[in-house]
């Protein structure tokens, strides 16, 4: 990676030159290492294969206004990454590698929101090193090769905040505000976040930028008074109002967004609605969904983990940033662009540790805060003539090379528990360790090459770890294969039914509808659940039933002649087999091993 350039030009065509040149080289980085984590592999966990299914079939029905998952509504999102996925299957075709493509361009476009900020409120090597930081944390790199929402929302809430703020940072008069187009470009890209994952699309971009404009307000007007009271305070809200015109970014908004809930809401009778605000949104801030809970701390852990390898040197950036939002260093724009990275980092990290549904990718949008932060304080001490802080940086190399250590020994203790043939991926680990290394011998004799090894390293390792190390965990996914083993058995593509299971993974890869035969049917009235689906396997020699091992013995009695498994495998951290039952015309017909007959 070419050396960071730290000093600023001085002149308007050197500056245009440098300008261009950083933003080459952030383009540059971060299409590698995205492009690296581009390996072909099955979609995982529930969320992947459900969002893509919901995809395929809009493409596949041409409803780009009501979405369906399995012939049912799906209430969980709205429509925006159904659409982005729906246009990437109908450009490159209904695979993974599409299904995940609009989560990738949406990184790369958060990462020129973080190029744009640090280089206009601070110098361009900050905009070049906050930009790469954020494409190169494992929670974004995991994020950008996903087939989810969170990517293209932190896009969108990015943008807005960093569009809304600039004139703001940059203004030297009180009654300084948004210009109207500017306020609504920023309503519009609030609405497409609220298009993308509801009304935290438009809460959180606007509770980070009213509570920032009015602390800077509020600042403003004790400056010129001179004095610190309640006149200040309101005061300082009104100016905030009237700077951000929030009629304005609300009219945006709802221009964007408005005519899709519209529309989704008449089609459905008012069953979307109800069903995405009141159980997705009310409901899960209010009780733990699907077992996703956690303590107050979560999201502050989770991001110590999520944001590495920079956040080992994520604490000390905000310690100092607060203290030179406190008590004054830099120029007047230096300071309130790092405290609207406090107050953006805060925000959302608070907002959702508040909620009783936790997930680490909640707090995504909070990312882009993180990376300004530690790159504005990183180039800041890159230019000084010693280290800052000397023992903090000291325990922030140690930690970088033990996230290595950790991320070794995850992988190996994780292969002992249901991820078979992963430990190659473990290898990844080694990377931070070098690259501690590196920033450590660098230190003292380059400290823009040791800022530039800890960029390396976090390109290097996400791309890695998200990729070819990732490519080689998927090999435990073991769903998408035994479906397309229960096609092969059907000579094209399987009818497919779940007894008494079901899982987007089945749903995606079946290509079509998969009949349920739900746990609550199977255990309140087993015997007409399983003379049901085995009604279902007399229907044709194409329809294959999906059965996890231990209700094999349950259906055996009510099974059609020439029954078999002609499947089975264990997914991942299951402890028991899932096995495919199908009928045969012979002995003969058979995928992989001999079947195992349970009638003739």
């Amino acid at each position: 990676m070419p050396s960071i350039p730290h000093h600023p030009v001085t002149t308007s065509t050197a500056h245009h030159a440098d300008r261009r040149g950083s933003w080459a080289l952030v383009v540059g980085a971060s299409i590698a290492c995205l492009a690296v984590g581009f390996a072909p592999m099955p979609l995982w966990d529930e969320d992947e294969p459900r969002f893509a299914a919901i995809a395929r079939t809009m493409l596949a029905t041409g409803d780009w206004v009501v979405p369906s998952y399995n012939g049912t509504l799906a209430v969980d999102k709205p429509v925006l990454m159904h659409w982005c996925m729906a246009t990437a299957f109908a450009l490159f075709g209904p695979d993974e590698r599409a299904a995940r493509l609009p989560a990738a361009v949406a990184t790369l476009l958060a990462a020129l929101a973080l190029w744009r900020a640090g280089s206009r409120w601070f110098s361009p090597a900050t905009g070049v090193t906050a930009a790469l930081a954020f494409v190169g944390c494992l929670l974004v790199g995991i994020e950008a090769h996903a087939a989810t929402p969170d990517a293209i929302l932190t896009a969108a809430t990015a943008w807005a905040t960093v569009l809304a703020a600039e004139p703001l940072i940059a203004a030297t008069s009180a009654t300084a505000r948004l210009s109207m187009r500017r306020a609504l470009a920023v309503g519009g890209l609030c609405g497409l976040a609220v298009l993308c994952k509801g009304p935290i699309g438009l809460v959180g971009p606007a509770a980070v930028l009213g509570l920032w404009a009015w602390g800077c307000a509020a600042g403003t007007r004790v400056a010129a008074s001179g004095q610190r009271g309640p006149r200040e305070v309101i005061g300082g809200l009104w100016d905030a109002t009237v700077a951000l015109r929030p009629l304005a970014i609300g009219v945006g908004m709802l221009a964007v967004a408005a005519p899709w809930y519209a529309a989704v809401s008449i089609r459905t009778g008012g069953e979307w609605p109800a069903g995405f605000f009141l159980v997705h949104n009310i409901g899960r801030f209010a009780a733990p969904m699907e077992n996703h809970r956690g303590g107050l701390l979560f999201h502050v852990v989770g991001m110590l983990v999520g944001f590495f390898p920079w956040s080992c040197f994520l604490p000390l950036s905000v310690v100092l940033a607060g203290r030179r939002v406190a008590h004054g260093g830099g120029g007047l724009p230096q300071r309130r662009a790092l405290a609207l990275g406090l107050v953006w980092l805060t925000v959302w990290l608070v907002g959702f540790s508040l909620s009783a549904t936790k997930l680490p990718n909640y707090v995504l949008p909070a990312y882009p805060a993180a990376a300004l932060l530690v790159a504005a304080l990183a180039v800041d001490a890159c230019r000084q003539t010693t280290w800052p802080h000397p023992r903090w940086l000291t325990a922030g190399v140690v930690s970088l090379a033990l996230g290595g250590v950790a991320t070794a020994a995850t992988v190996l203790v994780a292969s002992r528990h249901g991820l078979s043939d992963a430990e190659a991926a473990a290898a990844v680990g080694i990377i931070p360790v070098v690259g501690a290394l590196a920033c450590w011998w660098l230190r003292n004799r380059s400290p823009n090459g040791a800022l530039a090894a800890l960029v390396v390293t976090g390109l290097v390792y996400t791309g890695l770890a998200v990729g070819p190390a990732a490519r080689r965990i998927a090999t435990s996914n073991a769903l998408p294969e035994l479906v397309e083993a229960a096609h092969r058995h059907a000579g094209g593509t399987a009818r497919l039914a779940a007894f008494p299971q079901n899982t987007p993974t089945i749903v995606y890869y079946a290509r079509g509808q998969v009949r349920e035969y739900a746990r609550e049917q199977v255990r309140e009235w087993p015997a007409e659940a399983a003379a049901a689906a085995a009604d279902f396997l007399r229907s044709g020699p194409d329809a294959v039933l999906i059965v996890p091992a231990d209700h094999l013995t349950a259906l055996e009695p009510f099974l059609p002649p020439r029954t078999a498994v002609v499947g089975r495998r264990r997914p991942l951290f299951k402890d028991q087999d899932f096995c495919l039952v199908g009928t045969f015309p012979d002995a003969g017909a058979a995928v992989g091993n001999a079947p195992a007959r349970l009638h003739r």
